[in-house]
């Protein structure tokens, strides 16, 4: 899964070099302190993503309104008592969305951004690590991959995590591998290749009482880190523009606007030339 949409990585390049720079490496390695957009002419294109991105996330989540209200799944009319209980857990779930440790605000805000740019967003809902609040984190697509099911829905999902061994230690403690624990005496922050899969029951073991399994697996040193069952997918992955086909997404705002991104770009590197040969020949 991870092979197969090298093209696509490779667009999603492309499009974050003209529209969203800082997020434009799919297919190079960018360091701390690189100069972005070193290679635009003009930031009109960045401008147009940055306000179609902050858009979304000021119409569809605004603070000051509650954007969002639980309701049952059937249209069978609510008794008093259950009305009162779902607006009991309207504002407990608030509540607990917009917690400063969640990270809701700036996962949201993220996922705005890449899903204007490239058509999705790939964002985790889970237990922090103490397991007392809810905590939000946006993914970078490049370490995405996900599959469909039979029904064309996502029912298998899986991350790249490069994580401290300080990090694996605090998670997983005895579960690690020992040469980890000996590496997180000295080095405590050398990364670790990890995966993280999400895939639905019948496709691990079929013994499973949950919808879901979540396995979390060490590839640098060939061992299982964690599998439990869960009940709810971790990952939220909402997807714009679907082709059959694919179970990736697309943009039609940056499908349709770079051709225009680069004309815009080639337009204003011939006008800066031709006047700096007028001014200086």
């Amino acid at each position: 899964l991870f092979t197969k949409p090298t093209q696509l990585l490779s667009l999603w390049q492309e499009i974050a070099s003209n529209f969203y720079p800082e997020r434009a490496d799919f297919t190079t390695h960018r360091s701390i302190g690189q100069e972005f957009a070193s290679d635009l002419m003009t930031s009109y294109p960045i401008l147009a993503r940055r306000d179609l991105g902050n858009t979304l996330g000021t119409m569809l989540r605004p603070t000051a309104k509650e954007w969002f209200h639980i309701r049952t799944e059937k249209e069978a009319p609510e008794d008093i008592e259950g009305r009162r209980w779902l607006e009991w857990a309207e504002v407990v779930m608030r509540r607990a969305m917009y917690d400063r440790v969640t990270q809701f605000v700036r996962a949201s805000k993220e996922g705005d951004h890449d899903f204007a740019a490239f058509g999705q967003c790939a964002i985790s809902v889970e237990l922090n690590r103490h397991a007392n609040a809810l905590l939000y984190r946006c993914w970078h697509l490049r370490d995405m991959a996900w599959a469909e099911n039979e029904e064309g829905k996502i029912g298998q999902v899986y991350r790249k995590w490069k994580p401290t061994v300080r990090d694996l230690v605090r998670l997983f403690g005895d579960h690690v591998h020992p040469e980890v624990k000996s590496i997180a005496a000295k080095d405590p922050f050398q990364e670790v290749n990890c995966l993280h899969m999400v895939v639905e029951a019948d496709m691990f073991d079929g013994s499973e009482k949950t919808p879901y399994v979540s396995v979390y697996y060490d590839v640098d040193h060939d061992v299982e880190l964690e599998v439990v069952g869960i009940y709810h997918p971790i990952y939220v992955i909402p997807r714009w523009q679907t082709v059959s086909g694919s179970q990736y997404a697309y943009s039609p705002s940056t499908v349709a606007a770079l051709p225009d991104a680069r004309l815009i770009q080639a337009m204003t590197s011939t006008l800066l030339e031709a006047g700096e040969k007028l001014t200086n020949p």
